[in-house]
């Protein structure tokens, strides 16, 4: 019997990183103990490459706006452990935590379980009897990501790029075959802005299960993009209506695709409950509660952002965004990669666009070090092994031309989280 909170979570993270197999079978014997819980509430379930956190945070505030209980499923967290499991934005207390990692201990302890299968059965168990709808937010791919067994009112996939190519690729279509597995049969599915090449795929799935596609730029989408001062405004438009002035914190366009994706989950949500969906409802709620380490401002004289991105298409976005909307400012950056990432094209991308990068390591076995990378080509890029001490000089010496960006790992905007809280 676990004690404390802090046991708990020590327990969970003392659990396999990897799954055991890649199939479903250990977790849905586990929630068959259980008494499947997952099917006692709705659910919408949510895959992508990137978007998915922003989606999901969009989705939930509309949900609740219109009087629902929501639960939140997401990943990764940035400040604690109990961000992965909300309800109504509220996080799992670390009483109800402990309590149900005991229960759940006692229950299915014998079942070989990875520590993501776990915490899905955890947020699974925790939501039943609370929720009306849970928006679950896939860890890996879909068809075999240990969240997929659900049958949800919804399916979303937000975006299909190159990540986590050795679990679910190598190729883009591999991973776009196995991010077609959250379709649903008659279920709506609504895909983000996708590549050409892959766009097939999920439409032939679609068409196999008779799942409702609703495809952004045809079925839906935004006109009028406009950003300022990190605010973005657009016009969001489908078959059925058109809303003009749609706000939100931000300034890429993907976080008003990410938007527009949210809106039409929800649209399509009530419609299937037969409710009215309110323009106002949305233009008031879309944005009622933020989300940590996405384009988050931690300071503004002089400006400092954390952003998660950490992979090389949200690194594109990202840094294509800043340089467009803040042409007047130098960016300094603070880059930490994991070895299993696409570190030398996010490093390529980044050199020739900012004017200084400071990589640094993290006290992580997966974190790159410095003979895992070949920086001897550029003159602008420096290796820090201590940021906590280098991070103190860096802000002193930045100047209102400046901003400083700190990238490339959820890890490293955790950490630095609590120390600019």
């Amino acid at each position: 019997m676990l004690s404390s909170y802090q046991e708990a979570v020590n327990y969970i993270h003392s659990l396999p990183k990897f799954h055991r197999t890649n199939n479903l079978d250990n977790i849905k014997k586990a929630l068959k103990i259980l008494g499947n819980p997952q099917n006692s509430y709705e659910t919408i379930h949510i895959t992508g490459t990137n978007g998915k956190g922003t989606t999901s945070n969009f989705l939930a505030n509309l949900l609740e706006a219109d009087g629902k209980r929501v639960g939140l499923f997401i990943s990764p967290y940035v400040k604690i452990f109990n961000e992965r499991i909300q309800i109504n934005h509220q996080y799992i207390p670390n009483d109800d935590l402990l309590k149900n990692v005991n229960l759940l201990i006692e229950k299915i302890g014998q079942i070989p379980l990875a520590e993501f299968e776990f915490v899905t059965v955890l947020g699974y168990f925790y939501f039943r009897g609370r929720v009306d709808v849970a928006v679950i937010e896939a860890g890996i791919g879909a068809r075999h990501d240990k969240t997929n067994v659900i049958i949800p009112d919804v399916s979303i996939i937000t975006s299909i790029d190159l990540d986590h190519e050795a679990l679910i690729g190598p190729t883009l279509q591999d991973i776009a075959t196995e991010k077609s597995g959250i379709i649903k049969a008659n279920t709506p599915i609504i895909t983000g802005a996708l590549h050409d090449s892959v766009k097939g795929i999920i439409a032939k799935e679609a068409e196999k299960l008779s799942s409702p596609l609703f495809k952004f730029g045809q079925s839906f989408g935004i006109n009028d993009f406009q950003t300022k001062n990190f605010r973005i405004s657009f016009t969001y438009y489908d078959d059925k209506v058109t809303i003009k002035k749609v706000h939100c914190n931000g300034f890429e366009k993907t976080t008003a695709i990410n938007a527009a994706i949210a809106i039409c989950a929800y649209s399509r949500y009530a419609e299937k409950h037969h409710q009215i969906v309110s323009s106002d409802l949305i233009l008031k709620n879309l944005d009622s509660h933020a989300l940590l380490g996405r384009a988050q401002i931690v300071r503004k004289h002089p400006l400092i952002m954390m952003d998660g991105a950490h992979n090389i298409s949200a690194i594109y976005n990202l840094i294509n965004s800043l340089t467009t909307n803040y042409v007047n400012k130098d960016i300094i950056v603070l880059y930490a990669g994991m070895k299993d990432k696409d570190r030398s094209e996010i490093i390529q991308e980044l050199a020739p666009r900012v004017k200084h990068i400071y990589i640094t390591t993290l006290e992580m076995q997966r974190s790159a070090g410095v003979s895992d990378y070949d920086l001897s080509q550029y003159g602008n890029i420096s290796f820090i092994e201590n940021y906590h001490r280098e991070l103190q000089k860096i802000i002193a010496n930045l100047s209102e031309k400046q901003m400083l960006l700190i990238t490339g790992s959820f890890y490293l905007i955790s950490d630095l989280e609590n120390y600019f809280s």
